[in-house]
């Protein structure tokens, strides 16, 4: 597994953690080791997903991401 901290702008409530927590637990070989308001850390088995997707579902819901 490996690291990947994410930098996520539009998250101003505990929805929008919630929201952005439900994106990425859905996602396979995808785990959080800590998320919060702007900030995400997750990890992930880079021979099952690239981190452009897991990206790319958060964007999907309208917020802005960084690495």
């Amino acid at each position: 597994m490996e690291t990947l901290n994410l930098k996520i702008s539009g998250m101003g409530s505990a929805h929008c953690v919630g929201v952005v927590k439900n994106i990425i637990v859905k996602q396979d070989d995808v785990a959080i080791e800590n998320i919060e308001f702007g900030q995400a850390t997750v990890k992930y088995n880079p021979e099952k997903v690239k981190p452009e997707t897991i990206i790319q579902e958060i964007e999907k819901m309208g917020y802005k991401v960084d690495r």
